[in-house]
């Protein structure tokens, strides 16, 4: 009887330490997520800090009048700052912000006044659909056309609640339809264009910063071959590339295409911080920052 009893202490004393290093377990997967937590938060605000210093050290770059040439440069070299001693490293790479087509110029509410916008628009989401083979382009330009217009935010399916601010669609709202898109028809191809190479998401704007256009976008604009533009065009100098090879200068002259430099710059910032590595992105347009976005 009394071995009986010793049995059952034995198994219940078993029982509590591996009850007990289950809890410990458990305890310290929280604390390990806590830990993560806060130290997310804290490079967080470390890169509010950080936002405040890149910004200015943009501004200084880019100056109050910049060259094509001093963009490019700027373009060209990203700004790296690093300790002497110590992991803290911060790097800054901008890229032209305007240098694509605005998704929102394929909005059908654009009027007369711009139906120049409107046909370069769908000049080249006709050559996409055409070069990557769609099942069905009149849905999906059809699709991203409604949500564009849409005075909501488009969230298929669900009601939306949050109003869209005027002239703007984020990669994030042309995301959802193309998942849509792909849903209805299978066709996942959608994902494989490169759309950012034709179009730029985000606040739209009146004229494209043409010196720096992809060579995807000026071989579809201009009815050129990619590879000669990959050849012979060099940023900067997209009008005498025009001249060069015979193409539509009055296309390039038009008020679709903006003139001399354009400051409108995207940087992404990342850095390391703890024992992780983050990154946030801002816009810098005419002197003013804004746009500024946190990226884990």
């Amino acid at each position: 009887m009394v071995k009986k009893r010793s049995a059952i202490t034995l198994f219940i004393t078993l029982a509590v330490i591996v009850a007990m290093l289950a809890l410990v377990g458990i305890t310290f997967g929280y604390l390990s997520k806590a830990r993560l937590k806060a130290e997310d938060k804290a490079a967080l605000i470390e890169a509010n800090l950080i936002y405040a210093d890149a910004s200015k050290a943009v501004a200084k770059f880019v100056g109050k009048k910049p060259s094509v040439g001093t963009l490019k440069r700027i373009y060209d070299t990203p700004l790296a700052v690093s300790e002497k001693k110590g992991p803290f490293k911060v790097m800054v790479a901008c890229a032209p912000a305007h240098a694509a087509i605005p998704i929102t110029w394929l909005s059908s509410n654009k009027g007369a006044s711009k139906e120049a916008q409107l046909s370069l628009a769908n000049q080249v989401f006709d050559e996409i659909a055409l070069k990557n083979r769609f099942k069905d382009e009149s849905l999906l330009k059809a699709m991203i056309t409604k949500a564009i217009d849409s005075k909501q935010a488009f969230n298929f399916g669900i009601e939306a609640r949050l109003k869209r601010a005027k002239n703007f669609f984020s990669w994030i709202d042309f995301r959802k339809v193309l998942d849509s898109y792909a849903l209805k028809t299978e066709d996942f191809k959608v994902y494989s264009a490169n759309w950012s190479s034709y179009y730029s998401f985000g606040k739209e704007y009146s004229a494209i910063d043409g010196n720096f256009l992809s060579s995807k976008l000026i071989s579809t604009i201009f009815n050129i071959d990619e590879q000669i533009v990959d050849e012979d065009f060099k940023s900067g100098y997209l009008k005498k590339f025009i001249l060069d090879n015979g193409l539509d200068i009055e296309l390039y002259n038009s008020k679709l295409f903006a003139k001399g430099a354009v400051v409108a710059l995207t940087c992404n910032v990342n850095y390391s911080f703890g024992k992780g590595s983050y990154s946030f992105k801002f816009n810098y347009t005419n002197g003013k920052v804004e746009g500024f976005e946190y990226v884990k």
